[in-house]
Order: structure tokens, then sequence, then C-alpha cells
């Protein structure tokens, strides 16, 4: 493999090569539709180019546009099957099968990291990846003690890619500014790129590391790999084997489906409460189910710190929109700081700002849930087709609004969790899980309106 691409400019001019393969594949399929080809077989075939390309460029870039593309492999749910169906591999091998470091750089940066002399603190080092990502792969090795181990090293220049991506998203806030005129938009920019430089630091993934397996330390239904040792850019763990959710997703019966999504659910929405961190980056690569039917996670570099947990309001808050009860949602949007406190929302307001993203209230009423794509895709167009009915008029809302510190990594983790629950089209007692681990979120019916009625406004 080459280098990875460093500069902003070079950066710039590798991504601008997709919009402009693209442009070269439609008139090579113009050509061959002269030839006698229908338009069905052409735009078939140059789809499938499209991906294999989109997959290229991003898995050599790697870095922050490599994540974006791990996220779109997430929420591809949303995304019509004519558009969605050709991609859809592609985005997932970002996940795992990104293009790898040639051996020889790994073992300098293992030489640089720790020292000479480290093949003597090995049994074995298996200089094939078995897992390429966005800034490290992933190799096999067996430690001098005995024990299969996972070595995650961190790519030279992944510092420097990710860096220029993170100014290229920077330099384009002024968007959101124009779209979000009352929102911090600079510090929500600033927060995004904190957590995700963090991700360079190998010693603070490891840290978390050890603090979601001591949390997690002989639960029946999760597990943790133990951290073997740590340097800035290279995590040595505990081997951990099992089936990918990525392969679920693939061929998995109906039942394993179920049985995955909820593990997975519990585990995210449980991880405030039991660890005051949360998993941050639920892409079916992270996890995998084990022979035993546990839950194995791992992948630590994105995680949200949430000292005390989730705050109860946000669990009212949801309580409130499944309840329908806008003025109780407009009082803890602005308590929350999700709205400023002088802006005028009626009601109706709400409810219209609300209606496309009702499909995410659903899963919060009791019983069983089905995750489905046209459940997701109906939510997703709803929200984004500017021909959609009350589109302008939501638009007006969402500009009022912005998100409070604290809550930007939460959110998307929720809608990261939501787009691999529909992958899995699975069947789950969501709400159950909400009621059990969000602290102020309670069933219907149970109470929660009298308290609120008593609290101050």
């Amino acid at each position: 493999m080459a280098d990875i691409v460093r500069g902003r400019l070079g950066r710039v001019a590798k991504l601008a090569s997709l919009p402009a393969g693209a442009a070269g594949r439609a008139a090579l399929g113009v050509g061959k539709r002269m030839t006698g080809k229908s338009k069905e077989e052409v735009n078939a075939e140059l789809l499938e180019k499209a991906a294999d390309e989109l997959f290229q460029v991003l898995g050599e870039l790697k870095g922050g546009a490599m994540k974006v593309g791990q996220a779109l492999s997430v929420m591809e749910a949303a995304i019509p099957p004519q558009f969605a169906d050709p991609f859809r591999e592609a985005l997932v091998k970002l996940q795992s099968e990104a293009p790898p470091l040639p051996a020889a750089k790994v073992h300098r940066v293992l030489d640089a990291q720790l020292g000479t002399k480290w093949r003597e603190r090995f049994q074995s080092f298996d200089d094939k990846p078995v897992a390429s990502a966005s800034i490290g792969q992933v190799h096999q090795g067996i430690w001098k003690d005995g024990r299969r181990v996972a070595v995650k090293v961190q790519y030279p220049g992944a510092d420097e890619a990710l860096r220029a991506d993170l100014k290229l998203i920077q330099r384009f806030s002024w968007v959101a500014k124009q779209v979000m005129p009352r929102a911090d938009v600079d510090r929500l920019v600033s927060e995004v790129s904190e957590r995700i430089e963090a991700e360079l630091d190998y010693r603070l993934e490891a840290d978390y590391q050890r603090a979601f397996a001591k949390a997690f330390a002989g639960d029946p239904k999760f597990s943790v790999p133990a951290v073997v040792a740590s340097a800035p850019k290279v995590i040595i763990s505990e081997w951990m084997e099992g089936r990918r959710l990525s392969k679920i997703i693939a061929d998995g019966t109906p039942d394993e489906r179920d049985s995955a999504c909820a593990l997975l659910l519990e585990f995210t929405v449980s991880s405030p409460a039991r660890v005051e961190l949360v998993h941050a980056d639920p892409h079916p690569g992270n996890f995998m189910v084990l022979p035993d039917g546990r839950l194995g996670a791992i992948d630590f570099g994105a995680v949200a710190e949430h000292p005390g947990g989730i705050p109860p309001d946000f669990g009212e808050l949801l309580c409130w929109a499944r309840d329908e009860q806008w003025d109780e949602v407009i009082r803890l949007l602005k308590a929350l700081g999700f709205m400023p406190r002088d802006y005028e929302l009626t009601a109706e307001q709400v409810v219209e700002y609300i209606r496309p993203l009702w499909a995410y209230i659903d899963p919060l009423r009791s019983g069983e849930f089905h995750f489905t794509r046209a459940w997701f895709q109906k939510s997703a167009s709803a929200t984004t087709d500017p021909l959609a009915e009350g589109f302008a008029d939501r638009f007006k809302v969402a500009r009022q609004l912005t998100i409070p510190p604290g809550y930007v990594m939460l959110l998307r983790t929720l809608g990261g969790l939501l787009g691999v629950a529909v992958q899995l089209d699975a069947q789950v007692g969501y709400a159950t899980l909400i009621e059990r681990w969000v602290p102020g979120f309670f069933p219907p019916g149970d109470g929660h309106s009298a308290r609120a009625q008593a609290a101050p406004k």
C-alpha cells in the first residue's frame, strides 16, 4: 500500500477523484448503451465500479475520510435499496478490510513504540493483518506467556491525515452556521474534532478499554478483552474470537439477529450507568457474538465520557415525546439547552417538527419493536426531502435548535444504534431496555407526569 496522503490539498484532490471518476463512467455508460446493452445492465455495472472506487479511495485515505465511510456503513439502511445495495458491500468492507499497511512499516512502528527488541515479548507475530480500519490495523500474535493477543498498530501519518480532514470540516462549518444560526457550531465542531483526535492516543483508548473490562468482568452477557500492554500508537489486548455482527447481518437467522441486537442495545445504553462511558462507535465491525452467546466489544477509540451517567432530564424528555405531551417537551428542550429559553414555540410547531422523526419515538412505546428498512427509509426521506410536506416549517424550527455540551456523541451513538438495528432487521424490547438503564424514563401511566408537574418550571 502507498503511504497515506497527508496534506490537506492532496487529500482534497484524492476526494475530488470520486466525482471525476463518476463523470468518466457516465460517458463510458453512454457508449455501452450505444452498443446495445440495456439501461439496467449499464447502471448496475456503473454502480458496482463506483462502489469499488469509493472503497479504494476512502480506504487509501484512511483518517477522517474513512471514518465518514464507516459512518455511512451504519446509516446505509436509510438509503433506498436501488441506490444502497451496490454500495453496501463496499461500505461494510471499510469497517475492517481497508487496504493494509506493508509489514516493513508495521515493524518500524513497533520498533519505535515497543523498542527494537519487541519480538522478545512475543512467542510469535503474524505480519499479515487480520483487520484494517481508519487509523490502524490489527495483527494476531502469541504473547510471551502463551496468550493469543490482538496487536493494534497505528498507521504512520494517520495523525496528520486525520487532522487535515478535521481542518477541512472546520473550514466548512460556516455552512452549518447558515442552517442553524442559533447553534454554537464552532463549539459543536470543536467537540466532535476533539473526540475524534483523541482516538489518535492509544494510551487513552487503552485506559477506556481497561475501564470497560473492569466494569463488565464476569458479566454473563458481555465481554471486553483485557489490555496486555499499550503505547501511544500500539495496543495489545487479549484475543477475542467470535462471529462479527456484519456476518450476522449478512446471513444470521431471525433469532440470531434479534438476540445480537438486544445485546448491542443493552451494552450501549447500560454503560453510562455502569462505567460512566459510552462506546460511541457502534458499527458492526466493533462487535461480535462469542461461542458462549455473549456479546464481545472491541475498539474503544471512540468513547464519550458521561460522569454520573445520563441525566434524568433526558430520560424524562423521551417520556414526554412518547406520550405526546408537547408543552413538557418544550420545557425540557429549553431546560437541557437544546433550545433558547427566550424562543417561543407552540405545541403545534413541535408536533410538525417531530412528525418526520415520529418513527424514532415509536420504539419507545411498550412491547417489542421491529426495526425495518421501510420504517427507517420513510423517516429519513421525510427529514431530508425539501419537497416533503411541512419541510419548510420544520426547517424554521430546526434553525432555533442546537445540541448542548455532552450530547453530541450520545445522540450520534443512539442514531448509529438504530441504523445497526435496522440492518439486523431485529425485533426487540427497546422500550424495556431504555426504561431499565436510562434514568428518568418511565413506562406510560407510571406516575412520571405527576412528578414532572410538581417539578419547578
